[in-house]
């Protein structure tokens, strides 16, 4: 079990795409949890079916690499290559 502080990595658009940056990362080896950033967001998920603004966090010790894979991701470039 994680024994570090959780902090906040992003807010994701909806629950889809924060289950897409949550598998990225947990495939390279970051722990990830997830959390509604408003109360109001879990009566929407009932009446609406998708959420807005949900949190994904990472332990503090991984920011710095989650934040690195999430550009690379987004720029297409390779994380891994750049800091060897």
């Amino acid at each position: 079990m994680i024994e570090n502080n959780w902090v906040l990595l992003v807010e994701a658009n909806n629950d889809v795409e924060a289950d897409i940056i949550c598998g990225f990362l947990q495939d390279n080896g970051i722990p990830t949890r997830k959390a509604d950033s408003s109360p109001y967001t879990g009566a929407m998920r009932v009446i609406g079916g998708q959420a807005v603004e949900v949190q994904v966090f990472v332990p503090e010790p991984f920011l710095e690499q989650a934040r690195g894979l999430i550009a690379s991701f987004e720029t297409g470039t390779d994380y891994f290559d750049e800091e060897d």
